[in-house]
């Protein structure tokens, strides 16, 4: 039933949930084994009680937040090169990230980058002096670069609506520089180690995975879901299920190499061949429009909305409306 208290995975957060997702069967049992037995699972509630940190490489860490907003629950990454380090994503900002990530790398420079302009991806970039991301989604990250950006978290009481929190946690908002790149560029991490980023739109215009060649992980944020434009957006051909299927045709010769996928919600360390599940499924949406798994209303922030879902082999499906489905409508 939707809204209905899913059952119980242990927790030491300090936050915890007020409104519920439905349980999720792809998601669900692994988050049960992996928070509550894993050996890979590290808290240090001193630095930040909002955090786990579970380590899946000898330099590379997945942090987990719970979502503060009703969404899905969010990933953030570390990688630590010789000399400098990347943080892939920065979550909702409640909680001390920034010493979080100083805890894994020690003193070393940090790139800070973001899959995308949304809410539980990048409401943390300002606890940092500069972020980096795909040139089109310049515009919708420069839009949240507000101090007002965490008022939709409360009531009209000033309580926590979704997720509880203690308001003092947020770190206050400052002002960071966004920097825009393009697919295919490159940061050195120091001895050649490098992260690539890969631009995957759909979900929004400059959505983008950050491809580790030294590890040959691929992090890809939230490819599946194809969003919606706002008015003034400068890309909107960019959030089509056809704009996914080119960018994930462009990056298909490489899947062999690729040897752990690890999405922005959801389980991590997936086999390479789930990369070209999401492109087979998106290639079905294109081929056959009209033909679908799945189909219901969905309503958020008093917009209702029709979303269609194209099931993705293994798991998930792709989630998009009729009209986003080709670049040029």
């Amino acid at each position: 039933m939707h809204g209905q208290k899913p059952r119980e995975i242990k927790s030491d957060l300090k936050s915890y949930r007020i409104k519920f997702e439905d349980e999720r069967p792809d998601r669900w049992p692994y988050m049960k084994l992996l928070r509550e037995y894993s050996t890979l699972k590290k808290f240090y509630p001193e630095i930040d009680p909002y955090a786990e940190v579970y380590q899946y490489r000898d330099n590379m860490w997945a942090i987990y937040t719970e979502s503060f907003d009703g969404a899905g629950d969010p990933w953030m990454y570390v990688l630590e090169g010789p000399e400098k380090a990347m943080l892939i994503d920065t979550g909702f900002g409640i909680g001390d990230l920034k010493s979080l990530v100083e805890k894994l790398i020690g003193d070393k420079e940090l790139i800070v980058v973001n899959t995308h302009a949304h809410y539980d991806h990048c409401y943390g970039d300002s606890q940092f002096e500069k972020v980096y991301c795909h040139e089109y989604e310049v515009d919708n990250l420069t839009k949240k670069r507000d101090p007002h950006i965490w008022d939709y978290l409360f009531d009209e009481e000033g309580k926590p609506q979704f997720t509880y929190f203690e308001k003092e946690d947020i770190v206050p908002f400052h002002e960071f520089e966004i920097i825009g790149v393009p697919d295919g560029y490159t940061w050195d991490l120091g001895d050649g180690y490098l992260v690539e980023l890969v631009h995957l739109p759909g979900h929004t215009p400059g959505m983008s995975a950050f491809y580790d060649l030294h590890n040959q992980d691929i992090f890809i944020g939230d490819t599946n879901g194809i969003g919606k434009p706002f008015e003034d957006d400068k890309y909107p051909e960019y959030y089509t299920v056809e704009a996914l299927r080119n960018a994930l045709r462009k990056l298909s010769p490489r899947f062999p190499d690729i040897k752990g996928v690890f999405p922005g919600h959801g389980t991590l360390d997936q086999p390479n061949v789930a990369l070209q599940n999401i492109l087979d499924a998106a290639e079905l949406v294109c081929a056959h429009p009209d033909v679908y798994d799945a189909v219901k209303e969905f309503s958020r922030w008093g917009v209702t909305r029709t979303i269609y879902s194209k099931n993705i082999l293994q798991g998930s499906a792709i989630r998009y409306e009729k009209d986003r489905i080709f670049m040029n409508k």
